[in-house]
């Protein structure tokens, strides 16, 4: 709610897009305080290439779509055995697993 905010009065004219991102912030904080859910999910998105060099237009075409989804994926550098392990439906937290402090990762 409070980034909404600062970006639909950060400017004189806010974009229309700003505002309706306001207005959507109000809405999920409205439903959330007479007792809606709030829920965290991820979700692995992998694609497949024959061609090693078509392998920048698949990543291209994953960061386009998820753009227009308006997800926020990362990728996974060495730990894909672990990120598989987390989409599966087994209720597994990874940051419950980090062998990293919490106060360090904060710092990051």
């Amino acid at each position: 709610m409070r980034a909404a905010e600062f970006k639909a009065t950060s400017s004189r004219k806010p974009a229309a897009r700003d505002s309706l991102a306001l207005r959507s912030a109000q809405a999920t904080e409205s439903e959330e305080a007479s007792g809606a859910g709030l829920v965290n999910f991820g979700i692995l998105v992998t694609a497949t290439v024959i061609d090693p060099s078509k392998e920048a237009d698949a990543r291209a075409a994953v960061d386009n779509l998820g753009a227009t989804a308006r997800l926020r994926l990362r990728p996974v550098c060495g730990s894909q055995d672990s990120a598989f392990a987390a989409a599966l439906p087994l209720g597994l937290v990874l940051t419950k697993h980090v062998a990293v402090p919490a106060m360090l990762r904060e710092g990051i």
